[in-house]
C-alpha cells in the first residue's frame, strides 16, 4: 500500500517509454513514476524513496523530490503565485502547494512567506495547504517529551519571541527573554522541550535546562577566560545584556556557573570581575 502525500519505499518494477512503473513492497499497489522526476541512475528491482501525490487528474505520480513538508507537518512556505480561487506556495517539489481561499487565515501576496500545514482531503487524496492552524495545534498528539533534543525552523518573530516549527510536527515558541543568541527567520536550529502546554503548543530553549546546561555553561566560561589572557570584567552584578553578548547564556546561569567554578577553585571572584586561578591558565 502506498501513502499519499507521504515519502514510500517503493520497487521499480519496470522501465517505460516515458518514466519507470513501482510498485509497493508487499507488491499490491503500482505509482508511476515520470522520467523527468527519476534519477539518472536506476535500477530495475532496487527499492527507490519517493513522494506520492495525485496529478490534476487524479492519478497517482511518485517523485524523487522531497517536499519541504509532508502530509501532517509544518513548513514555511513561500507565495509563488496568487488566483481568485486560492494561492500557490513553493512546495519543494516541481508541483506547487495550493491553499485554497477558504483555508486562508489571511489573504495572502506574492512572495509573503506563511506558516504552512500539509493536508490531504478525504476521499479524493488531494492535498492541499492551510494557514489556519488552531484545530491542528489544539490536536496535536505529541512523540516528545520534555527535555528532548528537537529540531526547530524560526517561523516568525513575535511580541514573545520567535514562533518555531518542531520536528515539522508541532508549533512551539523560543521566548525572547530566554534567547541568548541570534536566530533568523527561516534558519533551523536544534533546540530541547521545556514544556508541553494544554494548548498544543510547545515551549523550546536553544540551551539543555538543567545541570547539563549549567556544565556546558562552565566550559564556555573558563574557554572565554583562556582566550582572554585569563581574566574578565564580567562578574555577578554585571549586567544581563553585557553577559548574553559575550557569552551567550542568562545572568542567572552565569552567576550559577561561576559559583561551581569558584567552589572548584578554577576560578577567582573581586570586584574587578573574574580570573583564571594560576595553575588552570
Amino acid at each position: 500500500m502506498v501513502h499519499i502525500g507521504k515519502i514510500n519505499l517503493l520497487k521499480v518494477l519496470k522501465k517505460l517509454h516515458n518514466g519507470y512503473r513501482l510498485i509497493d513492497l508487499e507488491g499490491t499497489q503500482e505509482v508511476f513514476l515520470p522520467e523527468d522526476f527519476a534519477p539518472l541512475k536506476i535500477t530495475i528491482g532496487g527499492d527507490l524513496k519517493v513522494f506520492i501525490y495525485p496529478d490534476t487528474q487524479g492519478e497517482l505520480v511518485a517523485t524523487t523530490e522531497m517536499p519541504f513538508a509532508c502530509v501532517g507537518e509544518y513548513a514555511l512556505l513561500k507565495v509563488v503565485e496568487v488566483q481568485e480561487f486560492g494561492a500557490f506556495f513553493d512546495f519543494g517539489i516541481s508541483k506547487d502547494l495550493l491553499v485554497p481561499g477558504n483555508e486562508q487565515k489571511i489573504k495572502v501576496r506574492p512572495y509573503e512567506s506563511h506558516l504552512v500545514r500539509v493536508c490531504k482531503e478525504d476521499g479524493t487524496g488531494r492535498i492541499f495547504g492551510t494557514t489556519k492552524l488552531g484545530q491542528y495545534i489544539q490536536g496535536s498528539d505529541f512523540d516528545i517529551s520534555e527535555g528532548d533534543q528537537v529540531d526547530i525552523q524560526i517561523a516568525s518573530q513575535t511580541e514573545l519571541g520567535h514562533r518555531v516549527i518542531v520536528n515539522r510536527k508541532f508549533i512551539g515558541m523560543i521566548y525572547k527573554n530566554e534567547t541568548f543568541q541570534r536566530v533568523l527567520v527561516g534558519n533551523t536550529y536544534q533546540a530541547f522541550v521545556k514544556k508541553i502546554r494544554e494548548d498544543g503548543l510547545v515551549d523550546v530553549a536553544l540551551q539543555e535546562q538543567g545541570i547539563k546546561n549549567l556544565v556546558d555553561s562552565k566550559d564556555v566560561i573558563l574557554d572565554f577566560l583562556k582566550r582572554n589572557g585569563g581574566s574578565s570584567i564580567l562578574h555577578d552584578k554585571s549586567s544581563p545584556e553585557d553577559i548574553k553578548n559575550f557569552l551567550g547564556m542568562s545572568k542567572k546561569t552565569f552567576k550559577k556557573s561561576i559559583g561551581m567554578l569558584y567552589k572548584d577553585k578554577l576560578i577567582e571572584i573581586n570586584d574587578n570581575g573574574i580570573k583564571l586561578v594560576e595553575d588552570n591558565r
